[in-house]
């Protein structure tokens, strides 16, 4: 985990090694990612980012982890990049979906909007030789656990974009050579986008 203490904090971050910003270096060390573009875009200070997203997240990691350490944030927007570990690794829905509704229940407590970023299918599973069984598997969680994130933001009345505006993200140069992790151009488009999402978002304070 990373970044300044919650309170106070304009945008806080939650998620995963891409959340962090992995393979997109910050000019003064450390990872930049979309999440300090995303403060760029916005005019958001490096000051005012509370990034609490740790490698290998969960969406159980997220609730159980990180939720706690922004509990007292009131941000102005908050964004969750996360499913890709539960993804890989397997996860029962329900117990995913009642996590989900933890962090999207805490962002309507805090009065801040919540942009859930879809989890993608990366260029790895193209490359890896596991077999077609487990290629399958994976990809039918990615959709389930993009379903409960639909849902969550449905119910909780919060953004989830549509497939459509991140069509870019199935281009495999925006990915880091490992397959999993996005490159710098990739973590500016993630940016790019959320920022137009976040300029008409309902509730936004101050974007």
């Amino acid at each position: 985990m990373a970044g300044p203490p919650a309170a106070g904090a304009a945008l806080v971050v939650l998620g995963d090694s891409v959340a962090e910003g992995r393979d997109d270096p910050g000019p003064a060390g450390g990872w930049l990612g979309w999440a300090g573009r995303l403060a760029r875009h916005l005019g958001i200070a490096a000051g005012e980012v509370c990034n609490v997203a740790d490698p290998g997240a969960t969406i159980e990691d997220v609730a159980r982890s990180q939720l706690p350490a922004v509990r007292g944030a009131r941000p102005r927007l908050a964004v969750l990049g996360c499913g890709m570990n539960d993804a890989l690794n397997g996860f029962e829905r329900a117990a995913a979906g009642a996590r989900l509704d933890e962090v999207f229940g805490w962002a309507r407590d805090a009065g801040a909007p919540l942009l859930a970023i879809p989890v993608p299918r990366p260029p790895l599973l193209e490359r890896s030789p596991i077999s077609q069984f487990r290629k399958k598997r994976v990809l039918q969680r990615i959709a389930l656990f993009n379903a409960e994130l639909e849902r969550a933001a449905a119910e909780f009345e919060m953004a989830f974009p549509a497939r459509e505006t991140v069509t870019k993200i199935a281009d495999p140069a925006i990915w880091s050579d490992d397959g999993i992790h996005l490159s710098p151009a990739g973590h500016e488009y993630v940016a790019e986008v959320m920022s137009r999402l976040a300029a008409g978002l309902p509730g936004a304070r101050a974007i």
